[in-house]
């Protein structure tokens, strides 16, 4: 079964590259573009969730990492500004895509943590692109930052060894916050890929250190290694990048 996974896995990536490329020149039709993206994400997770219940390790949630992980890549595919980033973007994907298809069912940390960090960066980013180029549809990139934070929380908590309240409950808080904030940055006259980066570093943080808390190895040298990240990259970004007038 794992062999033909091998297959079934590059065969996944070749077609993100295909369903994303197919309908994009000049200018995406979305009347044709959104629905066919769609249908692409409903076929692998029928085919993940058939997969992971043949391994005997079927998870709602992972599922739910899956469909987030497809649709942040496709928000940052449509906000790439040039044609050559984008196929770049598009050969790199295929690759990325493949190997957390082939990853399906590992509980390695290394790995959870990683797609989990991928998917928050591409789907706030995008989400900030949404709000800046459509503002009268603000309050809707808003609340989809809330769920978007809020599932993508739960889900890397899933194997957490705590009650699923307490991870549900935690899972929306980090909901709650990242949108406040993705709400009160959009007041700022910051370029949408700065706001972006801020709501990553946030989510960033805050999950991680409630990840230690919940194994009770949350430390102070932890919480200040990760805090002297998030407040240097936020300022680097925010020194590098020019305001909008």
């Amino acid at each position: 079964m794992q062999k033909y996974h091998k297959y079934i896995s590059v065969i996944i990536g070749l077609l993100f590259l295909v369903v994303l490329q197919a309908f994009s020149n000049p200018l995406p039709v979305f009347r044709i573009y959104l629905p066919l993206f769609l249908s692409y994400v409903i076929l692998v997770l029928l085919y993940n969730r058939w997969y992971l219940i043949k391994l005997q390790k079927y998870n709602l949630w992972t599922l739910v990492k899956t469909a987030l992980f497809l649709l942040a890549g496709f928000g940052i595919f449509l906000i790439i500004p040039f044609t050559g980033l984008k196929s770049l973007f598009l050969v790199i994907s295929v690759f990325v895509v493949t190997f957390f298809e082939l990853s399906l069912g590992s509980f390695s940390e290394n790995i959870l943590t990683s797609e989990t960090i991928l998917i928050a960066f591409g789907l706030f980013v995008s989400l900030a692109a949404f709000s800046e180029y459509f503002p009268s549809f603000k309050f809707f990139a808003v609340t989809a930052s809330f769920f978007a934070a809020g599932l993508l929380a739960r889900s890397f908590y899933e194997l957490v060894p705590k009650e699923n309240y307490l991870k549900s409950i935690s899972a929306i808080i980090l909901g709650l916050l990242v949108s406040e904030f993705f709400w009160a940055l959009t007041f700022l006259p910051f370029h949408f890929t700065v706001i972006g980066l801020i709501l990553f570093n946030l989510f960033y943080f805050f999950t991680l250190i409630n990840y230690y808390h919940f194994f009770n190895t949350l430390s102070f040298k932890k919480l200040q290694f990760h805090l002297i990240l998030i407040v240097f990259t936020s300022a680097m970004v925010l020194l590098s990048t020019p305001w909008k007038l």
